[in-house]
């Protein structure tokens, strides 16, 4: 009998007992399913989206934690929105003033015969230089930074960016006269990536071979496998292994290359490797020195 009594109220018990487990999990989903959803539209935003959450038919609670996070999200939209604005407004405003003091100071170079006032001029000529190559350059990074995290992914051909900056013939400005040659095939390389990126990207290694190489230099693209680069290649022999294990970092210069580099070029390089999945090798071969940015190729272009 006692034992009949015993099971008699256990089985209520355990009846009941799963029952409250089954509503207390139903009641614990709905009330994290907000949280589900909020998880969710700040996962799929984009990166410079900081328009406030929607607070509307949430539960009291979640509105008081929304309210102070898209508070703290106005402000600092605030803040970016200044300090991109800082940045532009900086690189712009700087360019006149320096363009036109490097153009007096060639001019005053030109026409003068006094040789102390000669060397004076050209180190604020070199200086004036340096100043424009530097304000270049932090542009170029600041708009790089940019577009990488919002530009969308598109199919790019690496062929047309080498051609294209064989074509605008800019780097004649930074090596008057220097042998620049293009080695491309018929066959497309594909990559899924921000055309301007990289862009500014091969520009700047075609720049680094040109300061810091030795002619001839030849710019060209290339696919192996699932992977596709863009690369430039001098006849130097490259850096010393001490300065080769500091390619990439932002404001890296020798003593050699004084004022004639930013520091800039390559960390430029490596953020746009790092946006987009790949990555800078170098290496020296028989030919010379070759630096490579190589990115995964497109799906559906990568050989077998």
């Amino acid at each position: 009998m006692t034992a009949r009594l015993v099971r008699d109220a256990l089985w209520p018990m355990g009846v009941a007992g799963v029952v409250l487990l089954v509503m207390s999990w139903f009641v614990i989903r709905s009330a994290l399913r907000p949280l589900e959803a909020i998880s969710a539209d700040l996962a799929l935003r984009d990166p410079n989206d900081l328009t406030p959450i929607p607070v509307d038919r949430l539960p009291r609670e979640l509105q008081v934690m929304l309210g102070a996070m898209n508070r703290f999200m106005g402000r600092l939209d605030r803040q970016v929105d200044a300090m991109r604005n800082l940045i532009s407004d900086t690189a712009h405003q700087l360019r006149t003033p320096v363009a036109a003091i490097r153009v007096q100071a060639e001019a005053a170079q030109a026409e003068t015969g006094n040789e102390g006032a000669d060397r004076a001029l050209g180190r604020l000529l070199a200086r004036s230089r340096s100043l424009s190559r530097l304000l270049d350059q932090l542009l170029s990074r600041a708009m790089v930074i940019h577009r990488t995290d919002s530009a969308p992914r598109r199919p790019v051909d690496l062929r047309e960016i080498a051609l294209e900056i064989i074509e605008r013939d800019e780097h004649q400005a930074l090596a008057p006269g220097a042998e620049v040659r293009l080695d491309i095939s018929d066959a497309p390389v594909m990559v899924l990536a921000d055309a301007f990126s990289l862009g500014e990207a091969a520009k700047n290694l075609l720049a680094n071979a040109l300061r810091h190489g030795k002619a001839p230099v030849t710019i060209g693209a290339d696919q192996s496998g699932k992977s596709a680069a863009i690369w430039v290649r001098d006849s130097g022999p490259g850096p010393g292994p001490e300065i080769a294990q500091r390619l990439g970092d932002r404001f890296n210069r020798d003593r050699a290359s004084g004022e004639a580099s930013t520091g800039l070029g390559l960390s430029i390089v490596t953020s746009v490797a790092a946006a987009f999945g790949g990555s800078v090798e170098m290496a020296r071969d028989d030919k010379g020195f070759r630096a490579a940015l190589v990115l995964p190729a497109a799906p559906g272009e990568a050989e077998e």
